[in-house]
């Protein structure tokens, strides 16, 4: 698609926005594009920017972390249009889900070779996610990671914020309904994965597919917080889910209660609460990937 014109919406918060983001235009550029950039700013100001202003773009380029690209979903759904990833944030686990350089440079090579894969985008009550979401732990990670540290350690600032954590880290009751299937639990964690990656890298199961229309849910019912940092290995392997004391369900669809309602994460963001209604949206976004 070159000499088209692209809609670049950038997170000026983004890590690595101020240091990586002008060779990445400057390589569209260079690639025969016309760019047209726009600050984003909250979830509302970025649904109306893009369907103001993207039905007029060939493509949509999303310049920022897991949670610019995520808040965008719904006006990049709305719109339609082909879309790129500059990945500018701090874990930019979609971006390895598809398997798009973190180089910001290279990430624009991606864009310009025009080679678009399509993807499914999650949703939980009225909210669309593409990474995962996340009850319990995750979530009280996610309160607590402070935005400097992640400017400053990067992925590391992930575990800082867990260590500082699991201290208070406590099972929560839940029950977990795929289809006529119900299920009780208690759990430290419960994960629902449409991507691959979440985490800075941890891998929601060695079988994750982004575009398989499924939902992979796994509940850590681990007894103890030492038994749960020992698992460390086997979350960025995917494998924790052949442990006898991880729950897994696969669905198109899923309910999730608690007893008093809990907030959820949506690809590290707190957006909702229980109880959740899970589905997926198969193949609803088209996004340039590696071929």
């Amino acid at each position: 698609m070159p000499n088209g014109r692209l809609l670049l919406v950038v997170n000026p918060n983004a890590s690595r926005a101020s240091q990586s983001l002008g060779a990445a235009v400057a390589a569209l550029v260079a690639d025969g594009f016309a760019v047209d950039i726009r600050q984003c700013g909250g979830r509302d100001d970025v649904r109306a920017l893009i369907t103001s202003e993207g039905a007029s773009a060939d493509a949509i380029v999303i310049g920022g972390g897991d949670g610019t690209v995520s808040g965008a979903l719904a006006g990049l759904i709305e719109v339609g249009r082909p879309v790129g990833i500059l990945p500018l944030g701090t874990a930019n686990d979609l971006a390895r889900t598809l398997g798009i350089p973190v180089d910001p440079v290279e990430a624009a090579a991606v864009i310009a070779g025009g080679y678009l894969r399509k993807i499914d985008v999650g949703r939980v009550n009225d909210i669309d996610f593409l990474n995962v979401a996340s009850i319990g732990l995750a979530v009280e990670i996610t309160d607590r990671l402070d935005p400097d540290l992640k400017r400053r350690l990067g992925p590391l600032s992930y575990a800082a914020a867990a260590l500082s954590t699991l201290g208070s880290a406590e099972h929560f009751a839940a029950s977990i309904a795929c289809g006529d299937n119900r299920t009780e639990v208690s759990a430290y964690q419960i994960t629902i994965g449409n991507g691959v990656h979440y985490g800075g890298g941890v891998k929601v199961s060695t079988g994750a597919a982004i575009d398989d229309g499924i939902l992979d849910i796994f509940a850590i019912e681990t007894a103890s917080i030492p038994e749960l940092v020992a698992m460390a290995p086997a979350f960025f392997e995917g494998r924790h889910g052949e442990r006898d004391d991880v729950r897994v369900f696969r669905s198109t669809e899923a309910v999730i209660e608690t007893a008093a309602p809990m907030p959820v994460s949506t690809d590290g963001e707190i957006t909702t609460e229980t109880p959740a209604r899970f589905s997926v949206a198969r193949h609803a976004l088209s996004v340039f990937a590696p071929r």
